[in-house]
């Protein structure tokens, strides 16, 4: 998959993570890092973080915006059958060790592998992050508008964290209306300094 497409006169392609060079590769680690570094908290080493992303990053469910040859944005989707983040045991323990390798792989897989979606027809925006340097340039849109033209979708998915309101403005000018919201839960307690999950939803062909 390789779209081309221009954006603020720039020349700009989506990319699927699998197709991207090296240096692309590690650029991506680094913007999910960026967005949700403060979530992996079984570690402080940033660059033994940046090598487990690079490998664990999905070849095809993450979808890169790439603009003049440098990665500025990623996406990861996921339905009822697979998940863009796995924490694959061999390379967490190649990483960290045998002990907290396999803890740190079976205790993320629990989250990360989860179900998302339940119905065939359902999408959901496992991640959605754009380089500091990038935002409010049409990154977020245009990784999310691919997201919508895909085909046998009927409803997408999408949470966000009630103190990111640049994140919530964008979605709800996307389309995205609220459904749920997790006040009191253990993720809350857990990243409280980013406020409360919010769920919310999109559906397609509107």
């Amino acid at each position: 998959m390789n779209e081309r497409f221009q954006n603020n006169s720039k020349c700009c392609e989506l990319i699927e993570y699998g197709d991207l060079n090296d240096v692309q590769k590690k650029q991506a680690a680094d913007i999910f890092l960026e967005g949700f570094g403060h979530m992996m908290t079984f570690t402080k080493d940033k660059e033994l973080l940046g090598s487990l992303f690079y490998e664990i990053m999905n070849p095809t469910l993450f979808i890169c915006y790439v603009e003049d040859g440098e990665v500025l944005g990623i996406l990861g989707l996921a339905t009822n059958k697979e998940r863009p983040l796995k924490f694959d045991s061999d390379i967490c323990v190649r990483l960290f060790g045998k002990m907290k390798g396999k803890i740190i792989s079976k205790q993320m897989n629990a989250i990360f592998q989860k179900q998302a979606v339940k119905a065939d027809k359902d999408l959901y925006i496992d991640v959605l992050a754009t380089a500091g340097k990038a935002r409010g340039k049409g990154v977020a849109t245009a990784l999310l508008d691919y997201a919508f033209a895909l085909k046998g979708f009927e409803c997408c998915y999408i949470e966000v964290f009630s103190k990111n309101e640049p994140a919530k403005s964008l979605y709800q000018k996307m389309g995205f209306e609220v459904y749920k919201e997790e006040k009191f839960s253990f993720l809350t307690l857990a990243v409280s300094n980013f406020g409360y999950p919010i769920m919310m939803k999109k559906e397609l062909g509107q």
